[in-house]
């Protein structure tokens, strides 16, 4: 479903916008604006899960990375 949006520019970014749509980077400005909000959420939803990883890796600093404890039972198997 479409949903029809007004928004108030700057047109110092319309213009830029404009810009890449006349330099082919998007057909229509609609487009470009797509395309930019799907790159804003991506980015954002990149950021939330880098957060959560990093909480997820809290206090695990000390712990054996993985390739580690495989190469110490490795070792002690020889």
């Amino acid at each position: 479903m479409v949903v029809q949006v007004n928004v108030k520019l700057d047109e110092d970014l319309l213009r830029e916008v404009e810009r890449l749509v006349e330099k082919g980077h998007a057909k229509t400005k609609k487009e470009a604006f797509e395309m930019a909000l799907r790159l804003l959420i991506k980015s954002s939803k990149a950021q939330e899960l880098a957060e959560r990883i990093d909480r997820i890796r809290e206090g695990t600093e000390a712990m054996p990375s993985v390739v580690e404890a495989v190469i110490e039972s490795h070792e002690e198997e020889d």
